[in-house]
């Protein structure tokens, strides 16, 4: 049996081409044309928009978002005009993507594969992976509690409250298991909620499966939209007066590019549960994303900047790949994104936090994490029943700490992702802070900031707003 693997993976081999392209293919659609003999693949075209107009635009959010979905759209359908003729005329299954300038094409064999990476206006063929879920490290059931998470108290949301920022105009979302949305922490924050029923156009996008309400079988985005937006009655979001989103992009324990590349379509310019009739002006002013692949891959890019040009600000888990250093993920080791780290009750962090450094290369950062927020230990909305709660622990549940930071400084001041970065990382708290395991990564000692553990150190929105220009004690 092996034998004839390795004869089925040599001819496949032998028919791609060892100067062009062989480069332009990822190496695990080798791996799946040697174990299934078709595979599903994204090529990616050579031509990507230029969205430097859509930074300095003063408009309106919306017709920001609208320039950038118009913006890419016409990309899209001048440099996949040939490539889908083909494809057509073949009788083979594609689909287009906007937000990378991309087809998506089901079942290709080997043959095709070769000629479609001798193209010309192909840049890069990759496979559908699946990526990871951050999937929490330890779980504990937990009882109902009228106070106030540790974690929410810790980085001074409460004190925000007090200055009457809760979040309130702002939208939050996330790309993740799905959401439970009756349950009682989240049910009135939901966007949908129209106060005498529920309309989840625009709202909620599944894109695998296409249900038409919010759903979760994982209860990993309930939890992570808990601590966003759960109500100020339940005590675990930091933001419990925005209103939030969602999109399915992870229905199990992993994400499939395909199913996050619609959703960050979705993110970018929402659309009915069908997918039909979008509309830009019902985006998302954050995205919370708590799933991740390898370190390095750039693929997820374009997604990005997409979001950023449409005023969207990107949160990023750092991985649970802790202690080592070096094990920061993708797209949490992008340039363009604010990537966090876990943190526990004494304000020490968790030893499951992946470190940096980043790498030091075109689209990425060498300083990661940039900063860090509460995740072990972290009690949110379970999916499990509507007044159900539960313990988790991950760098999952940091990232949606700093994305609810984020609602509630928005709430009280606009601003862009840039005055996002450098207001929420300049006024981290790093006194305190405790020992970590290595004491170092590439030299850089944790008690200087910024570093490859903390960051620039643990969120507090308090200090945000302070440095916003809003008193906050």
């Amino acid at each position: 049996m092996q034998l004839i693997l390795v004869s089925v993976l040599l001819s496949i081999v032998s028919a791609i081409p060892t100067t062009i392209g062989r480069n332009r293919i990822d190496p695990f659609v080798m791996e799946k044309l040697s174990e299934n003999g078709k595979v599903d693949i994204f090529v990616k075209m050579n031509e990507n928009a230029d969205l430097s107009r859509a930074f300095l635009m003063n408009s309106n959010r919306g017709d920001r978002a609208k320039y950038v979905y118009e913006t890419l759209r016409e990309v899209m359908k001048r440099s996949q005009s040939s490539i889908r003729a083909s494809l057509t005329a073949r009788g083979v299954k594609h689909q287009s993507f906007w937000i990378n300038n991309a087809v998506f094409v089901q079942a290709v064999d080997a043959n095709l594969v070769d000629e479609l990476s001798q193209r010309p206006d192909v840049q890069y063929i990759r496979g559908n992976h699946d990526e990871r879920l951050y999937l929490p490290i330890d779980i504990a059931p937990s009882a109902p509690s009228a106070t106030v998470e540790w974690g929410v108290s810790k980085i001074g949301a409460p004190k925000a409250w007090a200055k009457g920022l809760k979040g309130k105009g702002i939208v939050v979302a996330n790309i993740d298991t799905g959401v439970r949305y009756t349950h009682v922490a989240l049910v009135n924050s939901y966007r949908g909620n129209n106060g005498s029923g529920f309309s989840h156009d625009y709202n909620w996008f599944d894109p695998e499966e296409g249900t038409g309400e919010p759903n979760d079988e994982n209860g990993h985005g309930t939890h992570t939209m808990g601590t966003i937006a759960g109500s100020e009655e339940s005590g675990v979001g930091v933001a419990p007066e925005a209103k939030w989103i969602a999109s399915k992009g992870c229905s199990t324990s992993s994400c499939s590019t395909y199913a996050l590349t619609k959703s960050a379509e979705w993110i970018a310019c929402p659309t009915r549960t069908d997918g039909t009739d979008p509309d830009c002006s019902k985006a998302p002013d954050v995205v919370n994303n708590s799933w991740g692949g390898r370190g390095g891959d750039n693929w997820y890019a374009q997604y990005i900047e997409a979001w950023r040009a449409a005023g969207i600000i990107p949160v990023f888990s750092a991985g649970n790949s802790g202690p080592s250093c070096n094990t920061v993920g993708s797209p949490g080791d992008s340039k363009d994104v604010i990537s966090v780290g876990a943190t526990d009750i004494n304000d020490t962090l968790a030893y499951f936090s992946s470190k940096g450094p980043g790498i030091d290369d075109v689209g990425f950062r060498l300083q990661k994490p940039d900063i860090s927020a509460p995740g072990a230990k972290v009690r949110s909305a379970s999916h499990k029943g509507d007044n159900e709660y539960v313990v988790l622990s991950g760098t999952s549940m940091a990232s949606p700490h700093v994305t609810g930071a984020i609602a509630v400084a928005l709430s009280g001041k606009e601003f862009e992702y840039d005055k996002c970065y450098s207001v929420s990382t300049s006024t981290a708290i790093t006194s305190n802070l405790g020992e970590v395991s290595p004491t170092s990564c590439s030299g850089v000692s944790s008690k200087t900031f910024p570093n490859y553990a903390y960051g620039y150190g643990r969120i507090d929105v308090c200090n945000m707003v302070n440095d916003l220009g809003i008193a906050c004690k």
